[in-house]
């Protein structure tokens, strides 16, 4: 019998509740979790904070935010852009390489990989629909895309890898 929509619905807001709550450590917050691991995997071009802000579809303000917190914690550091003056690029610092090695999405990456090959394969393949389906919703009611990857962790259109 297939379960109700609500209930898989609920479970999944459960399963997300449960992976952002692991993911207040080592005195970091999601979006700065989600900030080092998206410098981790971005293209070089891609390293900079308009790039991240589109790919997390959030504001250049709000990017701007993290990306100080990152670089005040001695996490990320500036590099002036090698082809714009103007533009710096961002990397992880040692320190911040360090701190991913203690990513508590692996906590979330462990129980995934403990499913069935089978079971992997329809949640990545479900899951993937699924935001692509939220997305096309939300640019049809006049939200804005966030460039954000579906579960296959495909690119997206700036060169970052999924996190």
């Amino acid at each position: 019998m297939r379960p109700s929509a609500r209930a898989t619905a609920e479970v999944m807001a459960q399963v997300l509740r449960t992976t952002a709550s692991l993911a207040f450590a080592d005195g970091l917050n999601p979006a700065q979790w989600a900030a080092l691991r998206y410098f981790a995997q971005a293209n070089a071009s891609a390293r900079n904070v308009v790039a991240f802000a589109r790919h997390h579809g959030t504001t250049k303000g709000t990017a701007s935010q993290t990306i100080a917190a990152l670089l005040k914690k001695d996490l990320l550091e500036r590099h002036p852009s090698e082809t714009d003056r103007r533009s710096i690029r961002l990397t992880l610092t040692t320190r911040g390489r360090t701190m991913l090695a203690n990513d508590p999405l692996n906590e979330l990456v462990a129980a995934i990989d403990g499913l069935a090959p089978a079971q992997h394969g329809a949640l990545a393949a479900g899951l993937d629909e699924l935001l692509r389906t939220l997305l096309s919703r939300r640019t049809e009611s006049g939200g804005r895309d966030s460039g954000a990857l579906g579960a296959s962790g495909h690119a997206d259109r700036n060169g970052a890898a999924a996190d």
